[in-house]
């Protein structure tokens, strides 16, 4: 009986020396890779585009970026899905090629809710956002959302749809 009880505590203290590494090497992992805890969020205000001087997109001047509601109004959605695009709502950015629903809904987090707002958005704004959301990221390359964004605005679904067809995950092939 004291053999039993002897191996079973041997087996007990490596269980508990492995849940105690595998929590730290979790909890060094998240620290790394997952988004920052609420209360560093507090601390730190985000970063809005507005705050940042953007350059001026042709043509997209006539929408407002405050004023959803005109905004919304604008953007032809028939058209959109007669040129074969799936758009979930108005300002969808996930039809832009390389945006998917968490880069979304971290643009909208800072500010980027509208196609026209995204096209008046600079790279290094885009990449800015994108590397404060974390390293998943990383990967992202920003470097024709703009110009995508600008052309959604404008209702050019055809163009857009013939740029896209050039781009391999938001990138020229």
């Amino acid at each position: 009986m004291s053999s039993l009880l002897s191996s079973l505590g041997c087996c007990f203290w490596w269980f508990l020396a492995g849940a105690l590494l595998g929590w730290l090497l979790n909890r060094c992992m998240c620290k790394c890779c997952c988004k920052p805890s609420a209360n560093n969020m507090k601390n730190s205000a985000p970063a809005k585009v507005a705050d940042v001087p953007a350059k001026p997109v042709a043509k997209a001047a006539p929408v407002a970026p405050k004023a959803s509601a005109p905004v919304a109004a604008m953007i032809d959605i028939a058209a959109a899905k007669k040129a074969g695009f799936a758009l979930k709502n108005a300002n969808d950015l996930t039809i832009v090629e390389g945006i998917g629903p968490k880069i979304n809904e971290l643009f909208n987090d800072n500010g980027i809710k509208t196609f026209a707002q995204l096209a008046s958005t600079t790279v290094p704004q885009m990449r800015a956002i994108l590397d404060k959301g974390g390293s998943r990221f990383r990967i992202a390359n920003p470097s024709t959302w703009a110009q995508q964004g600008a052309l959604a605005a404008e209702n050019k679904w055809a163009e857009l749809k013939k740029l896209q067809n050039k781009l391999s995950g938001g990138v020229k092939k």
